[in-house]
């Protein structure tokens, strides 16, 4: 049987949600003042005295188990942002994940897919200053995206309030032969490392235009379609 880390998150969260509900149910009912005359309780390898076992009980239902959950479902949301489908999960970034996906298109994105020039997780590697995994500023934006998000409050097309840190872009590209051929690179070499300049303004777009993503263009219905 191949069980995957997200089958093993799934599972372990569950449990602790169930197991959390029910030891709750069991202390809300339980009545400590009338501990005193019950008979011992055992736990495998010890017993222990009826009031001491609902104490034990109580404390795993109200601070082990809550956090157990809380624990599990930080682990899936962290390891999910380096997928793909973890960005397709959000309606107004499908039109960035179905570009990506096309064989067709000549975005920066849908070239690094189709030649694998990134193995996997392929919008993590170019944004890995963003969300979960960037400093503190990249955090806040991520947490401001998803109640945005949630909420509701946001309008199509999507813009980003940030400029592209060109360093994602020189993590890999940097120092390799084909980059230091290129005489350009040296000649900006400073305005590229400051962010004065981006990558972009060589290279062209790396998603889909602004035009393209707003709701009633002739590229939206085919963009926005349900990731699969």
């Amino acid at each position: 049987m191949n069980v995957n880390y997200v089958q093993l998150v799934y599972f372990f969260g569950m449990l602790f949600c169930v197991m959390g509900i029910l030891l709750c149910i069991r202390t809300a009912r339980t009545r400590f003042g009338k501990l005193g005359d019950a008979p011992p309780v055992s736990f495998w390898i010890t017993r222990l005295p009826a009031e001491s076992a609902a104490k034990l009980i109580a404390f795993a239902a109200l601070i082990v188990l809550p956090a157990g959950a809380i624990f599990t479902a930080n682990y899936h949301t962290f390891e999910g942002v380096h997928e793909v489908s973890g960005c397709a999960s959000c309606h107004v970034m499908l039109p960035m994940v179905n570009d990506l996906h096309d064989p067709n298109s000549g975005t920066l994105a849908a070239r690094h897919y189709k030649n694998k020039w990134i193995a996997e997780n392929q919008c993590y590697h170019c944004h890995s200053d963003y969300g979960f995994s960037g400093n503190v500023e990249a955090k806040l934006t991520g947490y401001r995206h998803l109640a945005r998000y949630t909420t509701h409050t946001y309008t199509e097309p999507i813009a980003a309030r940030v400029r592209f840190n060109n360093q994602n872009c020189l993590n890999c590209h940097h120092h390799t032969p084909k980059f230091e051929a290129v005489q350009s690179h040296h000649t900006a070499a400073d305005r590229l490392a400051s962010n004065q300049m981006i990558c972009l303004n060589c290279h062209g777009q790396a998603h889909p235009t602004s035009l393209e993503r707003t709701p009633g263009s002739a590229a939206y219905s085919r963009l926005t379609e349900a990731f699969r």
